[in-house]
């Protein structure tokens, strides 16, 4: 006789995966139903895998975040002004160069003009007409006292004096928009301390009346224009608190949002944020290039390590959910940019919810094998 022993194989099962119906209480020949979508995310480990789970129960919090941007210096609109002549002429002379600092009334270029000539000749005869109309003015009025003029001649006197009056105050008005010289010399002069933007013209040159000499800025008036992306714009308010490093300065400057541009930059998707120093008598120079760092104002949301969110298939982003004590979910979620090892995640948890923030890809691995 002989003794036939049979060894049964021995099974390990590390988890007890997705929830599935006991097959023993099928009916035979019932079809087995295919595990739902929910049941293909949920994992249940064993009581000997869970010191390896680290849960939190997460809430929204409010994250102080940053925005870097390349920035540069550069005049406000309302300090550049233009200095120029209001007549035609051939420059003789240039003073100043782009880039000098110059003080009110210092002189810019200076003109040979016909135009000026006349100009100043108008005003000189101008002033011999007041001068001649008064002494006639007066001759009529003693004429009149002793009986022998006519009111008809020192009425006609009365008005040739107020158009001599009124011709003279005409050509001053014009020597006042002149400016300085004789003849037919005009010296163009700064009208406030600035810096020289740029030059328009060279020595020999002609220019026409209300043509453009020379750009100034107002060095007091420089501020930082910041090019922020598009997407981060609703980041930033005014008032923000700002850090400018610029390459001419050993430290960086604090300053702050004074408002930004209405229209976006359309190939580079950018808006300019401008920046004003906290310190006025900082001596920035436009031109200069810097990187500023803008204090961010951002929404309550909430914030889990970086590790505790898994990419599934290159595609997907889930974390894993405690639903009840040893069970966890995979849940979608949407995040945003990662910053200093934590991740914000914009849609897919609510506040109260317990979230795996440690030992995550210890469930995903357990989940890969249920498959």
């Amino acid at each position: 006789m002989r003794i036939v022993l049979l060894i049964a194989p021995l099974v390990l099962l590390p988890v007890i995966g997705c929830e599935r119906h006991n097959e023993s209480a099928s009916p035979p020949g019932a079809q087995k139903a295919p595990p739902s979508a929910s049941d293909k995310r949920t994992v249940s480990l064993r009581p000997e895998s869970l010191p390896y789970i680290v849960v939190r129960e997460v809430q929204p919090e409010v994250i102080a975040g940053a925005i870097t941007a390349p920035a540069r210096v550069d005049f406000r609109a309302q300090a550049i002004s233009t200095a120029g002549t209001v007549v035609a002429g051939r420059v003789s002379k240039v003073y100043v160069q782009a880039g000098d600092r110059i003080k009110a009334g210092a002189p810019l270029a200076t003109l040979v003009s016909s135009e000026a000539a006349q100009m100043r000749a108008d005003y000189t005869r101008a002033e011999a007409e007041l001068a001649r109309a008064d002494d006639h003015l007066r001759r009529q009025l003693e004429m009149q006292r002793t009986g022998v003029g006519l009111e008809i001649e020192r009425v006609e006197a009365e008005t040739q004096l107020k158009q001599a009056d009124t011709e003279l105050e005409r050509s001053r008005d014009f020597l006042r928009l002149l400016g300085e010289g004789s003849a037919g010399e005009v010296v163009v002069r700064a009208p406030i301390d600035s810096t020289v933007l740029k030059a328009h013209v060279s020595t020999g040159a002609a220019v026409g009346p209300g043509s453009p000499l020379f750009d100034l800025g107002e060095p007091s008036a420089a501020w930082i224009i910041a090019d922020v992306f598009e997407k981060d714009l609703l980041l930033v308010e005014k008032g923000a608190k700002a850090v400018i490093e610029l390459a001419s300065f050993p430290d960086p400057i604090r300053g702050h949002v004074v408002g930004e541009s209405a229209a976006i930059q359309t190939e580079l998707r950018r808006a300019s944020v401008f920046i004003e120093a906290d310190n006025p008598k900082i001596p920035l120079r436009p031109g200069m290039y810097a990187r500023v760092t803008i204090e961010a104002s951002a929404p309550s949301r909430i914030m889990l390590p970086t590790a505790a969110v898994l990419i599934k298939d290159g595609r997907e982003t889930v974390v894993y959910v405690e639903t009840a004590p040893g069970r966890f979910e995979a849940r979608p979620v949407q995040v945003g940019q990662a910053r200093e090892g934590l991740t914000p995640v914009l849609k897919g948890l609510s506040g109260g919810e317990r979230v795996v923030v440690g030992g995550a890809l210890l469930i995903d691995g357990e989940a890969a094998m249920l498959l």
